[in-house]
């Protein structure tokens, strides 16, 4: 019994030992069961994020996102999922990011326990001034994920670059591999999908981005007459209208750097010859000159089109995409990265919002629409549609119907269709243990409360939802929109 006793104590006196590091850790920290419940959070993570003891004890972490509490997927849930330690950055409803490192804890026999996750401020990240005091910042990350850590430090150099999906990491990853080498390299993939931001982290992970320029060339974009002179250069007098002085090509303003030859299935045949000639011999001869200039370029190519079909019918010679195609790199479609398209959308939001000084924010059913859409011009059409959205939308709110119709979304009768079926299955998961009644209350209080937001004007949404300004009232006040 006295055994007994004594082992009861010392058990507590642990338990309130790790319950004070616990609460006094610097770090967020939050621990969830294996079926993603959370169970623990400290003080810290609600100072860290701004959220409440009640928005993670006791609530699911798949509900997060659904119910507004996180702009995207959560990191600890991907923990979960993956059984792996995964980190990465959240956005959190109250405005604040953090950096959150989710690692999964194992039982003897294997099995899933528990879920700890810790999250960092990411402004006071970037307030820390010594490497020293970064690398101890940083330490539970590194101990658990040092080539995630790595991964992450790199794309940070680069602050034009938004990615979240697993298929884009794994592009800028053997993007990063791939950069030290001088290797020629050739990035694929449709029109907007961003060849030239890939190029670029590539040349800025490179030694050629202290010793030399990034020079950016779009092939299809150059008239033929002038292509030789644009690549290679001219000497004095080499044609009628030529500058005295003679002119540098693209390949000479690129050296000891990188080119960028963007569209590389534009160049004509005859071209062709001459490129490849540059590639192998390493050297050029401008136009009207005799004497060679030894070249030290890293040549990164890029092409929308299928180079292996070009190369059989005889449209690209076969030596030349063979010398350019040393390592491919193929940079999935947006349409099949849906989670970048939150990232993005939130990134150019907040970029656009301060450029035209606007405060407009996307609703749920907006993000939902926008994550489903095709997208078939990739990240340059929602910068675009993003841009034109922050412009001409008149309310904060960014509803769907604020889409411009080119977009293919809309049905015949201007409905969103797609909309419409995201809006039934949030009410059918959200509300399936209410009855019928229940659920066309929360249908028309969703109504007037959307309504309301958009025209700020209870007369207004009468006059939009063919009801009196009256009934317009009593349902404001019922449904405790207004007192």
């Amino acid at each position: 019994m006295k055994t007994n006793q004594t082992e009861v104590e010392t058990l507590k006196k642990r338990f309130e030992e790790l319950e004070s590091v616990l609460n006094n850790s610097y770090d967020g920290i939050m621990v969830y069961n294996s079926k993603g419940v959370g169970m623990r959070v400290n003080p810290a993570l609600l100072r860290v994020t701004g959220l409440k003891k009640k928005d993670i004890v006791n609530e699911k972490l798949s509900e997060h996102q659904q119910k507004g509490i996180l702009m995207y997927k959560p990191i600890t849930l991907r923990a979960l999922e993956s059984r792996n330690v995964v980190t990465g950055i959240q956005k959190i409803h109250t405005g604040k990011k953090v950096t959150v490192t989710g690692v999964p804890v194992f039982g003897d026999e294997g099995n899933l326990l528990r879920v700890v996750s810790n999250a960092r401020d990411v402004d006071a990240l970037h307030q820390v001034q010594h490497q020293e005091e970064l690398t101890r910042a940083w330490e539970f990350s590194k101990r658990y994920s040092a080539e995630l850590k790595a991964l992450k430090n790199d794309l940070q150099k680069s602050e034009h670059i938004i990615a979240d999906s697993p298929e884009m990491l794994a592009v800028m990853e053997n993007a990063l591999h791939v950069a030290a080498s001088d290797v020629n390299i050739i990035l694929l993939g449709a029109s907007g999908v961003g060849k030239d931001v890939i190029a670029r982290l590539i040349h800025d992970n490179s030694s050629r981005l202290q010793s030399g320029k990034y020079i950016k060339v779009n092939c299809g974009a150059i008239p033929y007459e002038l292509m030789e002179s644009e690549f290679f250069g001219y000497e004095r007098g080499a044609f009628t209208g030529a500058r005295q002085e003679g002119r540098k090509g693209y390949f000479e303003l690129a050296q000891d750097g990188t080119i960028f030859l963007d569209e590389i299935a534009d160049l004509p045949l005859g071209l062709q010859v001459k490129m490849l000639r540059v590639l192998e011999d390493k050297e050029i001869i401008r136009l009207g000159g005799e004497k060679a200039t030894k070249l030290n370029v890293r040549v990164i190519s890029a092409t929308n089109k299928n180079l292996e079909s070009m190369v059989a019918d005889g449209s690209f010679r076969e030596d030349l995409y063979y010398r350019l195609n040393v390592i491919p790199i193929t940079i999935p479609p947006l349409r099949e990265r849906p989670e970048d398209v939150v990232a993005l959308l939130e990134h150019y939001l907040e970029k656009f919002n301060k450029k035209y000084s606007a405060n407009k924010s996307f609703s749920v059913e907006t993000i939902h629409l926008l994550k489903q859409y095709g997208w078939p011009g990739n990240v340059r059409e929602l910068i675009n549609l993003v841009e034109r959205l922050v412009i001409t939308c008149k309310s904060s709110v960014i509803m769907p119907d604020h889409f411009p119709r080119s977009m293919n979304i809309f049905t015949p009768d201007g409905s969103s269709a797609a909309s419409l079926l995201l809006e039934y299955r949030y009410l059918r998961e959200q509300l399936e243990s209410k009855n019928m009644r229940e659920i066309l209350e929360e249908i028309e209080r969703k109504i007037v409360l959307l309504a309301f937001k958009e025209h700020r004007s209870s007369r207004k949404v009468g006059e939009i939802l063919g009801v009196s300004h009256a009934t317009v009232i009593n349902k404001l006040r019922k449904h405790g929109i207004i007192e």
